[in-house]
């Protein structure tokens, strides 16, 4: 019987071999279910191999076959799709099955009109119909039979579900006929319709694209992207808007998801060069540029000619080259069909800029200028040609509005902020800075500097930005309260008191300079006058939300549950549609350990917001603790996509994925993250452990050393590498690192770290010391009640043990692991409420190992030997190398005469 820890379970890797059944069917079945994991899980050339292995044991085997089409597709290999879909087709494949996969292999190999002759709509079930309109107008419109593409748009939308894919063709449709206001207003109407259409979002995106609105044309091309982040064409065209604004960072996120994801595509290969040759590398930057170049002269001209995007891709590919005449080539062609495309003119009218040729330059950019009147490249491209021609004043001009289409402080902020939004923090930081230099007097720019700085570690200065505004406004109760943020963040408590005292003489009724009073008072240990602050924000404003969060979060810190619960309970019928308050109160019942009532609360919070990575985190959270693992790692891999480069977000994804397994998951998440940053601590931090878990132990110890130099990091880095001494059982080691870190920086990880080493080292006397002064400075931490109990234990104070047990389980009585503890304690005095509280753990964790153990060991020992196995069988299913619990069975077993 385990008394004092949950057990850590990890997930084993499945390893990749060939099944082995004696029954053809049967083998060619299990064949069949492992690649449709593995392509559930993108695996596509797994999926493939086991597909073929399904095959050789009954090459009959529907099922296989057009699982093995849609692979091939999604692998980029429509040729092979093409022809193990014909094969089931031969074996009788429903046309309703199969139609708009083999459809979708023809028009990958550039089949347009074939495609057009063989597959029609009619007959199919309505998904089915759908798809194939859609597919036919988009042949249609790729052969320029523009009518004709938008019949089949607007049978499409007469399908249910298909409004607003169909009205985002139809605007398509009307941008390549050269009506951008009809393509506008259908787009639109496609967002009301279905706001999170993929298809209609990138229309909107590609509207934006080609007015010049290039900021916002990246912000809906990842909106689609969220929606469906492999979406081919999104992916795409964002990462050529990143290259036209040179955020190389995020545009490298881009290229690795196309490279892992469409590596067959010439276009990423294209792309890639370009971010190559601005790195510097010159010798990768030309190979992927002929590998793009030869991808697009294996092509059949017939599909070359009904591709823009490819067309498109012909002109960038030569043109960086150097191979101007091909360029040429390409360019023009697609701008006899798009001539408002203003990525193309500008690319041709480089060329001719090269070649000296500047009146036809002028000629080709004109038109792209007033499409985007304020796009900085033509102005400062159309400059160019001015001065070669002889006309500096009308070059000094067009380079002037160049300088200030991208240089005004509003803009620099606003571009700050969305980079750091999307994890891209240097490159933001940065932006915030030219912005804060050129408008050092508006708060506009002053805020989120100074924000900035406070998340950077650098409060001081984040102080000076703020008293440099409140100098000439003395009276800003926002810059007064952020002036009490930084100072407390520099442990000036005082000063962070007299800056919300100012703040609420300036205006009484300003709340949050009242809240962040009260959580100093707690800081300084006067809860009752925190208490009495937060009610006296409800007697002004009963419906005051974060004074009812605040006296929750306070009462349930002081054991007062029930107190809580009522004030959770309060904020959300005050203010329903908040989803803050039924976050607080999932989270509430998370830690009471009621995880039903804490996933039936999140999922109210989901209704309300399906997206908010908040409510992600909450339904995760929740599936965790009532054991629906596979529901949690489908949620983490959507709010991995969700929060796009946030680092903060990915990190606690990837964590998470990590505690259930996912670990392949975990590790892409943890890569986005240091995509976006590469010096985040926590990320760095969680990619050691995994290496550690995963049995890396000398690449842990080496990244975890390499940590030690990184600017506040140290601490981690030694709790880092007290962890990875512990794995090797180095435990005098151990003890040092973590006391290292606990002298840097003694947070709750490292003095818990540090426990555990003197456990392991059996220093229970010392662990006790330690675990003792701790709580006596967190009288309210449980966690440190319950390590000091397990040190009583260890040291056979069962005294002492029972007094921590018992008064865990008074102040919450749904404390499973006290209750499974106190029962242990009982038991050895020989006390027959060991049943009791075994009982009780029981009903509150069912699920846990430890506690079946307890439980069923109690009865044993009380006598009850066939009940107490019931239970002990059920421990030892649960957690199979757990020697004591296996003791305790095989024991029981052998005293009912038992094999």
């Amino acid at each position: 019987m385990v008394a004092v820890k949950w057990s850590k379970l990890l997930l084993a890797g499945v390893l990749f071999v060939p099944l082995a059944y004696a029954d053809s069917a049967v083998e060619a079945s299990r064949y069949y279910e492992d690649a449709l994991k593995r392509y559930e899980r993108h695996d596509d050339a797994g999926a493939i191999i086991q597909l073929k292995n399904a095959l050789k044991a009954d090459n009959r085997m529907l099922p296989a076959l057009v699982l093995m089409g849609q692979a091939h597709l999604r692998a980029g290999d429509p040729a092979a799709a093409e022809r193990v879909l014909a094969d089931a087709e031969r074996l009788g494949a429903a046309r309703g099955q199969i139609a708009t996969l083999q459809a979708q292999a023809y028009l990958a190999q550039g089949k347009t009109r074939l495609m057009l002759e063989k597959f029609g709509a009619d007959g199919l079930p309505p998904d089915a119909r759908l798809d194939m309109l859609m597919m036919r107008g988009q042949a249609q419109l790729n052969l320029s039979q523009l009518d004709a593409a938008m019949t089949s748009a607007r049978q499409a939308a007469q399908m249910p579900g298909g409004s607003a894919r169909a009205l985002a063709l139809q605007a398509r449709i009307h941008l390549n006929a050269g009506r951008p206001q009809e393509a506008q207003a259908v787009a639109q109407e496609a967002l009301r319709i279905s706001p999170r259409d993929a298809d209609a979002i990138n229309m909107q995106a590609s509207i934006l694209h080609l007015r010049g609105e290039l900021e916002a044309a990246a912000r809906e091309y990842g909106r689609a992207l969220e929606v469906q982040p492999d979406y081919l064409d999104a992916r795409l065209a964002r990462a050529g808007i990143l290259l036209d604004l040179q955020r190389d960072r995020e545009l490298k996120q881009d290229l690795d998801y196309l490279q892992s994801h469409f590596a067959y595509d010439p276009r990423g290969a294209y792309l890639r060069a370009l971010y190559f040759s601005r790195q510097g590398d010159e010798a990768r930057a030309r190979a992927a540029l002929q590998e793009a170049t030869r991808t697009l002269g294996k092509l059949a001209p017939e599909f070359l000619a009904a591709s823009a995007q490819l067309q498109l891709l012909g002109g960038l590919a030569h043109h960086a080259l150097g191979e101007f005449e091909r360029a040429k080539t390409f360019l023009g062609t697609y701008l006899e069909k798009h001539p408002r495309d203003v990525g193309a003119r500008k690319l041709m009218g480089s060329i001719y800029l090269a070649e000296h040729q500047y009146d036809r330059a002028t000629t080709m950019l004109q038109p792209a200028l007033r499409e985007q009147p304020d796009d900085a490249k033509v102005l400062a491209m159309l400059g160019e040609a001015a001065m070669r021609q002889g006309n500096p004043g009308k070059a000094a001009r067009l380079f002037q509005e160049a300088s200030e289409a991208h240089n005004s402080a509003d803009i620099q902020t606003g571009l700050g902020v969305s980079l750091i939004s999307a994890g891209q923090q240097e490159a933001g930081f940065q932006a915030l800075v030219r912005a804060y230099e050129k408008a050092p007097a508006s708060t506009q720019s002053a805020i989120p500097y100074a924000l900035a700085l406070l998340k950077r570690g650098d409060p001081r200065k984040a102080g000076t930005v703020v008293e440099g505004i409140i100098k000439r406004e003395p009276k800003n109760v926002a810059m007064l309260n952020l002036l009490g943020i930084t100072r407390l963040a520099t442990g000036d408590r005082a000063g962070a008191r007299a800056a919300y005292g100012a703040a609420i003489k300036a205006a009484p009724s300003f709340y949050p300079a009242h809240l962040n009073l009260a959580r100093i008072d707690e800081l300084d240990r006067q809860t009752a006058r925190a208490h009495k602050r937060y009610l006296g924000i409800l007697k002004v404003a009963p419906a005051h939300i974060d004074a009812m969060l605040e006296l929750a979060r306070l009462d349930e810190s002081l054991g007062r549950p029930a107190e809580a619960l009522r004030w959770l309970e309060k904020a959300r019928s005050v203010r329903s549609k908040d989803i803050r308050t039924h976050l607080a109160l999932s989270a509430f019942y998370l830690r009471q350990g009621q995880p039903r009532q804490a996933l039936d609360i999140a999922k109210d919070a989901q209704a309300q917001a399906p997206d908010n990575p908040h409510t992600l985190l909450a339904l995760v959270q929740s599936n965790i603790a009532v054991g629906n693992g596979d529901a949690a790692r489908n949620l983490l891999r959507h709010l991995v996509q969700v929060v796009a480069f946030q680092p903060e977000r990915l990190t606690q994804a990837a964590t998470l994925q990590a505690q259930v397994g996912d670990m392949e998951s975990a590790r892409y998440a943890l890569s986005k993250a240091l995509l976006a940053d590469s010096n985040y601590v926590p990320a760095l931090a969680l990619q050691i452990r995994l290496d550690l878990q995963s049995g890396k132990t000398g690449e842990a110890e080496k990244q975890a050393q390499a940590l030690l130099g990184k600017p506040g990091a140290a601490a981690e880095a030694r709790r880092l590498l007290g962890e990875i001494r512990m794995a090797q059982k180095r435990y005098p080691e151990a003890i040092a690192a973590y006391r290292e870190a606990s002298a840097q920086n003694p947070t709750e990880a490292s003095v818990f770290g540090l426990f555990d080493a003197l456990m392991a080292s059996g220093q229970a006397a010392d662990a006790a010391t330690l675990m003792s002064g701790w709580r006596d400075s967190h009288p309210q931490s449980r966690l440190a009640a319950h390590a000091l109990g397990e040190a009583w234990l260890a040291l056979k104070d069962v005294t002492r043990a029972r007094a921590v047990y018992t008064e865990l389980v008074r102040v919450d009585p749904k404390d499973a692991r006290a209750h499974n503890n106190l029962a242990h304690v009982l038991l050895q005095l020989g006390e027959p409420a060991a049943l009791v509280h075994a009982e009780k753990a029981r009903a509150l964790a069912p699920n846990q190992p430890q506690v079946n153990d307890t439980l069923g060991w109690v009865l044993v020992q009380q006598g009850q030997l066939e009940k107490g196995l019931r239970y002990l069988r059920e421990a030892a299913l649960r957690a199979p190398e757990d020697k004591g619990i296996q003791s305790h069975l095989n024991e029981t077993l052998a005293r009912l005469k038992r094999p």
